[in-house]
């Protein structure tokens, strides 16, 4: 598994990102479940698949042996999470999910979108670190 400054991560359960992307995930999810029929096809299969791959290519990448790997899926994560946030306002636009709940979304959204960079930028650095000693 990857080690980095971060300690060894056993799993990516162990990561916190990933726990967080998992919560809004299924928050996504149980939101979709109210969205009307007509919007099955386009805007709800689009939203909960973008927001399932947030957490599917943190779990991936975690499996990987080498830190350039998982920078690579957490950053397809992080394209998952803006494309998530996108179709989220569009169906807040439409009318489609209430404002308290967008806002409550839209904070988790931002939560994870910030737990992804500052990982990114921690194995960014230890990668470079690690060069610098070889």
């Amino acid at each position: 598994m990857v080690s980095a400054r971060l300690g060894k991560v056993r799993s990516f359960e162990d990561l916190e990102v990933w726990k967080a992307a998992n919560q809004l995930a299924h928050d996504v999810f149980r939101l979709t479940k109210s969205l009307p029929h007509s919007y099955l096809h386009d805007v709800t299969t689009q939203l909960r698949r973008a927001a399932l791959s947030i957490p599917s290519n943190i779990a991936e990448g975690s499996a990987s042996l080498h830190s350039k790997e998982l920078i690579q899926s957490l950053n397809v994560a992080r394209r998952s999470l803006s494309e998530t946030r996108y179709l989220l306002l569009f169906a807040h636009e439409e009318g489609l999910i209430q404002p308290a709940i967008y806002q409550e979304v839209a904070q988790a959204c931002e939560s994870v979108g910030r737990m992804l960079s500052s990982l990114i930028r921690s194995l960014n650095s230890a990668r470079r670190g690690s060069r610098n000693h070889d």
